[in-house]
């Protein structure tokens, strides 16, 4: 494990767990995590706008038992308290507060250089930086993509980085592979259908692409 623990090197693999996106295909999230993990996935990120912070607890609560069980790092989206309070590591987006006296590993977002300078210079400091976007991403239309910059942030950081952004099976190869890169996934978890078979599925066959570079 790299960044306290946070990120896995087995598949390089960072999943995001989309509430509205398992919503909006019809799978809960608890059977998105399950399939995750029995396909080996080993870093997840439960992230879900648009409710309340009770809600989200509700919803990550056998999320916590599933990840624990299979020796998954869970890491909670925004809701600084519910890491706290459940010894989760934290994911913060470019413009949200750094909690005082955060205590819970963390990871921070940013889409350029003045952006990762700022994350930088947190007291404490992030676990790993997160890159956006890579790829036109129909969750963040209006981001422009910047997958150019990932060799100079490799340079300006130590840090391990996640990519972030449009990133599928089909396109993963045109990213840099380093062993301080990871790839975050959200939609495409669900090209072999939205059931717990088809993330295992996914998880799997995107691990082969990243070894072997190729499909199948």
């Amino acid at each position: 494990m790299h960044a306290s623990g946070i990120l896995s090197d087995q598949y390089h693999l960072y999943l995001i767990c989309d509430g509205e996106t398992c919503a909006k295909h019809g799978l809960t999230t608890a059977d998105f995590v399950t399939g995750a993990t029995k396909g080996g996935c080993r870093t997840i990120q439960y992230r879900h706008k648009g409710i309340s912070a009770r809600e989200y607890e509700t919803n990550l609560l056998p999320l916590i038992d599933i990840c624990r069980s299979a020796g998954t790092s869970l890491v909670v989206n925004d809701h600084a308290g519910l890491a706290e309070k459940y010894a989760l590591p934290l994911h913060l987006g470019q413009e949200d507060a750094l909690p005082s006296g955060l205590t819970v590993p963390y990871g921070r977002s940013t889409h350029g250089f003045a952006e990762l300078a700022l994350a930088l210079k947190a007291k404490p400091a992030p676990a790993y930086i997160a890159l956006g976007t890579m790829f036109p991403s129909p969750t963040k239309p209006d981001v422009a993509t910047n997958r150019h910059v990932v060799g100079e942030y490799l340079t300006r950081t130590s840090l391990p980085l996640v990519l972030i952004g449009g990133i599928t099976l089909d396109n993963v190869h045109e990213l840099p592979k380093h062993e301080r890169v990871y790839f975050a996934v959200i939609g495409d978890a669900f090209r072999f259908g939205a059931r717990k078979e088809g993330i295992e599925k996914f998880v799997r066959l995107f691990a082969h692409e990243l070894i072997h570079g190729q499909k199948g």
